[in-house]
């Protein structure tokens, strides 16, 4: 019995890694490697965020914004899981205290992750950075599309959408749509490609969701809601 529970307890993932991490090379604004003190190298995602890729729009600056926390500095990694790419997914505390996750919100260089979001302090960080318009958040509503949309349109081969004029921006009366609750509740804000119309409303009236007004005009998600 001893030696079956000494066999579980050493397969067990550690909550933390134990000793210290040197950064020397960052990827992108998610993704960095570092040197154990025992000369061990680690690739590292940040969990629960998700930094625009390096091809899209910001990708470069989200990565200049995380090499300026963390290249070079060593970091205590709180390790969560291991994703599909066996990279370490963590959030990552600099010696100073610093929380690099985020740290990368709160500056505008990286979106909330829903689908693997633990920390609900993270949605107030990000709603601050757009209320402020840091970071990403200062580009123009059309290029601030999540990480994970992108990938997904990357992945099904839609080509990006032509840009259109822009239009006169509208007061909307959401008589016009149906936001009764019929079932929605606010435990988990959603984006626009997860919601019918309806439920897009529910979460901007009742849930002041933060995601899915990006211009301001108090109409959420205008391609479900036209």
């Amino acid at each position: 019995m001893i030696r079956c529970l000494f066999f579980v307890l050493t397969l067990a993932p550690a909550i933390t890694l134990a000793g210290n991490c040197k950064v020397f090379n960052v990827s992108d604004g998610d993704t960095f490697t570092c040197l154990t003190d025992a000369n061990e190298q680690i690739k590292v995602r940040l969990a629960e965020i998700d930094a625009p890729e390096l091809n899209q729009s910001y990708g470069d600056r989200s990565k200049q914004s995380l090499s300026g926390l963390i290249l070079s500095e060593i970091v205590r990694l709180e390790v969560q899981d291991t994703d599909d790419y066996g990279r370490t997914v963590a959030r990552t505390i600099r010696v100073d205290g610093v929380d690099v996750n985020a740290a990368q919100v709160r500056s505008g260089s990286a979106w909330v992750y829903p689908l693997y979001l633990k920390d609900k302090s993270l949605l107030v960080l990000e709603a601050e950075a757009k209320n402020n318009r840091r970071g990403l958040w200062a580009l123009p509503s059309s290029d601030q599309m999540p990480p994970w949309e992108w990938r997904r349109a990357g992945q099904t081969g839609s080509a990006p959408e032509a840009p259109v004029a822009a239009q006169p921006k509208r007061q909307t009366t959401f008589s016009q749509f149906d936001s009764s609750s019929d079932g929605f509740n606010c435990n988990t804000l959603k984006w626009c490609g997860q919601m019918s119309c309806a439920e897009a409303v529910y979460q901007l009236t009742q849930c002041a969701n933060p995601h899915i007004d990006g211009d301001g005009d108090g109409r959420p998600c205008e391609r479900q809601c036209r």
